[in-house]
């Protein structure tokens, strides 16, 4: 496929497919006026893979300010707490109030239909293969390398 043309239906497709994935994806998390991003820090926080902002940017690769205005937002919905460490003063402890668990558990439910509605459309296999796809492209395309959950 001449250069050209390649170029023009990459663009194409990001425009078309793409770009509106994150958009499918939060679909089912507007009800709580939640990001997928932020969706994904009340995921960590409820499975106890984060706990602190630090370990937020260390997980997402994202910056710190990034992560610290998801964080205010998740404040001023009640989902979210963040307090000093009796250990050690510094360091400043998230956690998800009753309101953020509940939350979480109704967003990862739905979001995970999403997902299976996503498997039952496209199979296990091509979504396997556009993961695979995709982990190739950042690996190469990009500064850092996609993580993966295998």
């Amino acid at each position: 496929m001449e250069e050209q043309r390649l170029r023009r239906e990459f663009i194409n497709i990001y425009f078309t497919t793409i770009k509106h994935i994150e958009t499918e994806i939060s679909k089912p998390l507007t009800q709580f006026r939640l990001s997928f991003e932020q969706y994904q820090i009340l995921n960590d926080l409820a499975t106890h893979e984060v706990a602190t902002l630090t370990d937020i940017v260390a997980k997402r690769q994202v910056t710190k300010p990034a992560i610290a205005r998801q964080l205010r937002v998740l404040r001023d919905l009640g989902y979210v707490t963040q307090a000093s460490d009796n250990g050690d003063h510094r360091r400043r402890l998230l956690q998800l109030t009753p309101l953020g668990k509940r939350v979480e558990a109704q967003a990862s439910a739905l979001s995970k239909a999403e997902f299976d509605r996503w498997v039952a459309i496209m199979g296990e296999q091509k979504l396997l293969d556009l993961l695979t796809m995709l982990q190739t492209a950042s690996e190469l395309l990009l500064d850092t390398p996609a993580q993966t959950t295998k």
